[in-house]
């Protein structure tokens, strides 16, 4: 019965302000720590990126496209300027063969960057890839 007291006086009572704002400097202090704990490991984490930047993303995945070119067709034409080779490329019969062989590599690059989050350079890699494999097809047509 003594609780049941204790219970009525305090409903009697207003705390309802007293209690909000204890609670609001409660959760607003650990919400503070929290976030700030947030920030620290976010910064420890990620490192700034140093290339991550579409156009590297874009001209590496198109020069690795011709460089893989280059070697796959070395034996056949190793004198051969690159303007001729690509000339020469398009205009065999392997054309397909030797594309969608020069386009693993860029499947490669886009792994690679995919594991080291640099986001902006595998969106380059990959519209290289689209862009060769468009070509590729509009060659089929």
């Amino acid at each position: 019965m003594a609780n049941n007291n204790l219970n009525e006086d305090y409903l009697d009572k207003d705390h309802s302000d007293e209690e909000e704002d204890e609670f609001e400097e409660e959760m607003l202090g650990e919400h503070m720590v929290e976030e700030h704990f947030d920030e620290d490991w976010m910064e420890e984490k990620k490192p700034k990126l140093s290339f991550d930047n579409f156009f590297v993303g874009l001209f590496g995945a198109v020069l690795l496209s011709i460089i893989t070119i280059r070697l796959v067709t070395y034996s056949e034409l190793p004198d051969v300027g690159l303007k001729d080779l690509l000339k020469q490329v398009y205009n065999s019969e392997g054309f397909q063969t030797i594309m969608m062989t020069a386009m693993i590599p860029n499947l490669i690059l886009f792994f690679i960057l995919y594991k080291l989050e640099r986001w902006k350079t595998n969106y380059g890699v990959v519209v290289a890839s689209l862009l060769i494999t468009a070509f590729l097809f509009l060659h089929v047509v």
